[in-house]
């Protein structure tokens, strides 16, 4: 089940980032589209690349785990559930240097992980979501991050 909306989308995330988040502002994220498809963001290769010059690690897995976040993030926002996400657990693999802008892409699960979440949530005020994220430089899969994101309804 997909729920289209205008609502809950680029600019809603993007203040959400730069509210919330120092480091989104200092790494320079930018929320480039968002809906119940996928949460794409960006960020320039300046103030986030290493002394090589190409992205520095842990700044694409900041934008790895900021793109999940803004999906779970939406995807509570949307559908009026008042319950805030957080990075449970995850692994990153590194595959490929990326020389450019950091372009990070968080698809939606599939709908029975979607639906699963959504019933966890509304019997025990908690659930976990897996999501995949991909960063992708020019038309390589640069990186791949696979997290867990856990969300509770606040009190």
């Amino acid at each position: 089940m997909t729920l289209q909306t205008t609502n809950f989308g680029r600019e809603y995330l993007q203040d959400r980032i730069v509210g919330e988040f120092m480091l989104g502002r200092h790494i320079g994220i930018v929320v480039e589209s968002a809906d119940d498809a996928a949460v794409l963001l960006r960020a320039p290769l300046a103030p986030n690349a290493n002394y090589k010059g190409t992205a520095f690690g842990g700044s694409l897995y900041s934008v790895a785990v900021l793109a999940g976040w803004a999906w779970v993030t939406r995807y509570l926002a949307a559908r009026d559930l008042p319950a805030d996400a957080v990075i449970q657990e995850s692994t990153m693999h590194f595959l490929s240097p990326v020389k450019g802008e950091l372009r990070a892409s968080a698809a939606a699960p599939s709908d029975a992980q979607i639906d699963k979440f959504r019933k966890m949530l509304r019997r025990a005020g908690r659930g976990r979501i897996r999501l995949r994220v991909e960063i992708n430089y020019e038309q390589t899969l640069a990186a791949l991050f696979d997290g867990v994101f856990a969300a509770a309804i606040r009190q």
